[in-house]
């Protein structure tokens, strides 16, 4: 998770789904909010008749799973994703869908659409991916139309990324395996998100993992981090079944939230 917006590093970890999809998994078995990110975001969610919807790093489409049916009447939506594995996951996950849904490569540093072409754009966990993210954050603004929205979920500072790697700091000093800071996070995003929006609004997902099966951690580690587990790691999952078998879980706070922005 190094680099986390060092473009080889994010072809690599999005070249498929396989590492995304053991990321999910570790927060939809473990989360202790049980409503669900997903079903969450739907609830903040406007969309209204003809409106052109676009999804930028879309992923492998889960969000849309059970949801893109209720689209209102001739509206649109473009799922997008720099990824082209990606994109492929997500159009086998939501095969077969209707003619409102496409797919499409982009990079949301250079959005290839005439400005004022969407009335809502959504990032989901992913601005923290993004190379220039002002560069970024004009484009999407350049493709709103005027009044329209942007959603931009996000994690917060402090959250599973920090706390494995002062666990890996302990077995090797010199680990660079995880991030200390995301660039993008719940408690910097208002203010950048503030240099390209007229309106920036917060709300927050109150949750948290608790995890119960410390596999479920390492195989997240063996996705999301550009370490081999050599010798220097020997013993790491025993120490996390030992906070599992003392603690009852290994608890990691999230602190993730949702930005809804307004171009004015």
């Amino acid at each position: 998770m190094t680099n986390l917006n060092k473009t080889e590093n994010v072809k690599h970890q999005y070249s498929s789904d396989n590492n995304l999809s053991a990321r999910i998994n570790l927060h939809a078995k473990h989360s202790t909010n049980k409503k669900g990110f997903y079903p969450w975001l739907f609830e903040y969610y406007q969309f209204s008749n003809n409106d052109k919807i676009l999804e930028l790093g879309c992923g492998n489409g889960m969000q849309w799973k059970n949801a893109a049916s209720p689209l209102p009447p001739d509206s649109s939506l473009i799922l997008s994703d720099f990824s082209n594995g990606m994109l492929e996951a997500a159009k086998k996950n939501l095969s077969p869908t209707g003619d409102n849904i496409s797919f499409q490569q982009i990079d949301i540093q250079t959005i290839p659409f005439a400005s004022q072409t969407f009335n809502t754009v959504i990032a989901n966990h992913m601005l923290y991916h993004v190379p220039d993210l002002d560069k970024a954050l004009s484009e999407v603004h350049r493709v709103l139309k005027k009044d329209g929205t942007f959603y931009a979920a996000t994690g917060g500072a402090v959250g599973i990324a920090q706390y494995v790697h002062h666990v890996l700091k302990k077995f090797d000093p010199s680990s660079v395996g995880a991030l200390e800071e995301i660039p993008f996070n719940s408690e910097n995003g208002g203010e950048i998100l503030a240099r390209h929006f007229s309106s920036v609004k917060r709300y927050d997902y109150v949750d948290a993992l608790a995890i119960t099966e410390t596999n479920d951690l390492i195989a997240w580690l063996e996705s999301a981090m550009f370490i081999d587990f050599n010798r220097k790691f020997d013993g790491l999952y025993d120490y996390f079944e030992q906070i599992r078998l003392t603690e009852g879980a290994i608890n990691i706070p999230k602190g993730s939230c949702l930005f809804i922005c307004t171009t004015g």
